[in-house]
């Protein structure tokens, strides 16, 4: 009986690492400080997105002037247009239940409870001119230093995937806002 328990769990676990989570409509506003990347002083991050009836808009601002790797140029600064974004559902779905692959969160990085952004960026730094894309992943911890995190909000990671910052991460608590909200009402599904 043993031996048929243990395929069953591993068909489970196999199943489970198939399965995302569908991005559902909705926005986010974020404002504020985290640690830089390994480097001594802040990063600076303000956003707003939104996909409201599948329909995205949205556009970040960023600098880490003491990112390592980059603090001799004069740190990572960018401008981004957002062109995908999407709160992530709680519940996971079979990636061919969805369909449209544009509609699922990053498994492996953005969670359930989570907002995603995808963006194109062009830097801001003269020293570092160029462009690329990244995503970020971040969390509405609701109410602020009381909610037990200690931040406002989390950003769990935000990610360079290309361009003169490509190999950039950053991650930890904000010390400003991140704001997760639903459609205004009759832009919602």
């Amino acid at each position: 009986m043993k031996y048929l328990t243990i395929p069953a769990v591993l068909f489970v676990a196999a199943t489970t690492s198939l399965n995302g989570c569908a991005k559902l409509d909705g926005k986010v506003t974020v404002g504020g400080t985290l640690n830089s990347q390994g480097g001594a002083g802040k990063a600076v991050l303000t956003a707003h997105a939104s996909r409201c009836d599948d329909v995205v808009t949205g556009q970040a601002n960023y600098q880490d002037q003491t990112a390592i790797d980059w603090q001799d140029v004069g740190g990572v600064a960018f401008k981004a247009e957002v062109y995908d974004a999407g709160f992530c559902a709680d519940e996971p779905v079979h990636p061919d239940g969805i369909g449209d692959t544009t509609k699922h969160c990053r498994q492996d990085v953005c969670t359930g409870g989570m907002y995603q952004v995808d963006f194109t960026y062009k830097s801001t730094n003269p020293t570092t001119p160029g462009e690329g894309a990244g995503f970020a992943c971040m969390m509405d911890t609701g109410q602020g230093v009381s909610s037990g995190f200690g931040a406002t909000g989390i950003l769990r990671t935000m990610e360079i995937e290309s361009g003169p910052y490509q190999g950039y991460r950053n991650a930890g608590t904000m010390s400003g806002n991140v704001q997760v909200s639903t459609c205004p009402s009759g832009d919602s599904k």
